[in-house]
């Protein structure tokens, strides 16, 4: 999900928002199956009316029941089936962490065979920590005084939190254009009236581009391409206090 979690690492999010998931039932068998549909555990107390199913291509969606009741389906022999679970995830939860509910899929014709599938809705995945460095050479105060001519550098430590998903067929976290600004006006950043920047000094370890990197400029931008789970990476940039 992506509304709502704007929030610092032990977070929660500010509002609620609906995430469908694409499931697929193969039937290999060599004759028709009435294949049944149930919802098994599911994150905490305030997802137990949260899901929904539609088994006519997301026309129209039902409640999943968590007690076990069945939704029924028949899936031609040799053939896959789609359906769709939608998630109303509540306002409230933890950021960046991974919520998940299992649905099985249970054959009618041999009954001891099953499937399960791991549907897990992730509020936000991507976690930015940031640092500061003092370092003072002017030869007033200390080494890591913060005086005029002291040079500070902001470290921004960018960490995709999801895990690589195990199995087959699943579907990864991977963010795309990652962006991440960094204006020195806007709270709670106040260097922008306070410091000056130095030119060449912005870099960020994973190769994204940096724009503002240049005498005057209170807003850095810097775009990463990619960041596949549980990858990493640091942006940097230095500041002169005036």
């Amino acid at each position: 999900m992506t509304l709502g979690v704007a929030a610092p690492f032990g977070g929660t999010t500010s509002s609620a928002q609906q995430v469908t998931f694409v499931n697929t039932v193969r039937n290999g068998a060599v004759a028709a199956d009435n294949i049944a549909l149930t919802l098994r555990a599911v994150p905490n107390a305030a997802f137990s009316s949260a899901y929904e199913i539609s088994v006519d291509n997301g026309a129209t969606f039902v409640p999943f029941p968590l007690n076990g009741t069945p939704v029924m389906i028949t899936v031609p022999a040799g053939s896959n089936f789609d359906l769709r679970i939608r998630v109303n995830v509540p306002a409230g939860q933890s950021v960046l962490t991974g919520y998940a509910a299992t649905v099985r899929a249970t054959s009618g014709i041999t009954p001891q065979i099953f499937n399960e599938t791991v549907d897990r809705t992730f509020a936000g995945f991507v976690r930015v920590d940031k640092t500061v460095t003092v370092t003072n050479s002017t030869g007033i105060g200390g080494a890591t005084a913060a005086v005029p001519g002291a040079v500070i550098e902001y470290t921004l430590t960018y960490t995709n939190v999801s895990a690589a998903a195990a199995g087959t067929n699943n579907a990864n976290l991977t963010a795309t254009n990652l962006t991440i600004t960094e204006d020195g006006n806007e709270s709670p950043n106040n260097w922008g009236g306070t410091t000056n920047h130095v030119p060449g000094s912005a870099a960020d370890s994973r190769g994204g581009t940096i724009t503002g990197d240049v005498a005057g400029s209170t807003v850095l931008t810097d775009v990463i391409p990619s960041l596949a789970p549980g990858q990493s990476g640091t942006f940097r940039f230095r500041r002169v206090i005036r």
